[in-house]
Formats: structure tokens, C-alpha cells, sequence
């Protein structure tokens, strides 16, 4: 167990406080969100369990079941009808994050939340990579034919899996990659972004929510941790 071992468990002991009624784990993967007795908790991922063991034949662990298969883009959830949404180590992982944000954002019951773990680059495998601006979301998500997919994973086998453009070694992982689409990080941020993005939603896209936690990186916390609550009146 690690030194941070115990901060965690605190952390997200204060985390789950915040987590009553009805909702749902986006890509729980192989680690539940600990939630408290009481809390009713639905799993989703894009893929079944069998399809999961398939696409991270790396992982040893036991992967969750999930209880809905679906995209974390198109939830099959009723607009205000969760009580709260979590999504660790997800944001990244998705084409088109500001589209995400408005989603989870409408599913939830006014005074819902929605609790966010995103790595922060600089403590990751993310580390050599630009980091992927807000400039660059707004345009994308304003046109999604601006969104381009081979760019993002060219990206990733250059600087996360290690390989040199115009080698046949590029060419080979960056084909195997697409063919199973892979699912990389297509952004990477560190905390700063993270907080500039949630202050867009809310100025630019008008969601009325309200931090309820934003905990900065550290140490033994690789990851921004950050609650929003649907506000009542909206």
C-alpha cells in the first residue's frame, strides 16, 4: 500500500458523502467507485464483459460487469433522472469532452452531481504530449468534421507508445490501433485546464452548476478531482 493509501481512501470516503439516491459509473472498468450504503449504483461501459477482457488483454484484474452497455455519449437515461453521475478516468478518454459535459449534465436532477477523476499529464504516460487546449475542444465540438481521428492517434504512438514517425514500427502500431480503436487518451490536461474548461460550460454553454470540490493534482493524487452540482433553479 502506498503512503497516499490512506489520504485516498479519506478523500473518497468525503467523495461518496456527496453520492446518495440513483446513478451511475462510466467505465468502472476493473476498480468500483466505493460508494456509501444506500446508494444505488448502475455500471456502464461501452462494451460487455467478455468484449472488456478482449480489448485490455493486459489487465489481470477481474473486470466489472457492466449493467448497461452504451456509449458515454448517448446514455440511455431520461434527461433529469439521475441523482448522480461518476466518471473517473473517463473525460479523457472520449472525442468530444465539452458534448460529454453537456450529456452527463442533462441527465441529472437539479441538485444531481457529477464527480470527475482526470489525470493530470504531467504525472503520466501523458507526459510528452501538447497538452489539448480549449481552442482546440470548442472547435471540434462546433464541427466534428474538424475531429481528426488518425491526428489523435498518431499523436498517441509517437509520444505515449514510443515509436518514430515514417518508421514501419509507427505505421504497424498506429494500424493495429485504429483497427481496434483503441481507446487512448485523446486529450491530455493538466489542472489548469480543467478548471478553464468548467468555467466555459458554465459562461459559454450556460450549464448551471457549482463546484462543489475541485482538488488540484498532488503527490499522491495524480488526478483532478472535481464535483458539479446541477444547481436547483435552472
Amino acid at each position: 500500500m502506498g503512503k497516499g493509501a490512506p489520504l485516498r481512501w479519506l478523500e473518497n470516503r468525503l467523495l461518496a458523502g456527496h453520492l446518495r439516491g440513483r446513478g451511475i459509473e462510466i467505465g468502472a472498468l476493473w476498480r468500483k467507485f466505493p460508494v456509501l450504503r444506500g446508494a444505488k449504483v448502475h455500471y456502464v461501459d461501452r462494451l460487455p464483459d467478455d468484449g472488456l477482457r478482449q480489448h485490455y488483454a493486459e489487465v489481470s484484474t477481474p473486470v466489472v460487469n457492466p449493467d448497461v452497455v452504451a456509449d458515454a455519449m448517448q446514455l440511455p437515461f431520461a434527461p433529469r433522472s439521475l441523482d448522480f453521475v461518476i466518471a473517473s478516468h473517463v473525460l479523457e478518454h472520449l472525442p468530444f469532452p465539452l458534448a460529454a459535459l453537456r450529456h452527463w449534465y442533462d441527465v441529472l436532477r437539479p441538485r444531481g452531481v457529477l464527480l470527475l477523476k482526470i489525470p493530470d499529464m504531467r504525472y503520466t504516460f501523458d507526459a510528452k504530449r501538447a497538452r489539448t487546449t480549449l481552442q482546440h475542444l470548442i472547435a471540434e465540438d462546433e464541427d466534428d468534421s474538424a475531429f481528426d481521428k488518425r491526428a489523435h492517434f498518431a499523436d498517441w504512438v509517437e509520444d505515449v507508445v514510443g515509436c518514430r514517425r515514417a518508421t514501419p514500427e509507427f505505421e504497424q502500431q498506429l494500424t493495429q490501433l485504429l483497427q481496434s480503436d483503441y481507446s487512448i487518451h485523446y486529450h491530455a490536461w493538466v489542472d489548469e485546464d480543467i478548471r478553464e474548461i468548467v468555467e466555459y460550460t458554465r459562461n459559454a454553454m450556460r450549464l448551471q452548476w457549482r463546484s462543489v470540490v475541485f482538488w488540484k493534482a498532488h503527490v499522491y493524487r495524480k488526478e483532478c478531482v472535481l464535483m458539479l452540482q446541477r444547481t436547483e433553479a435552472d
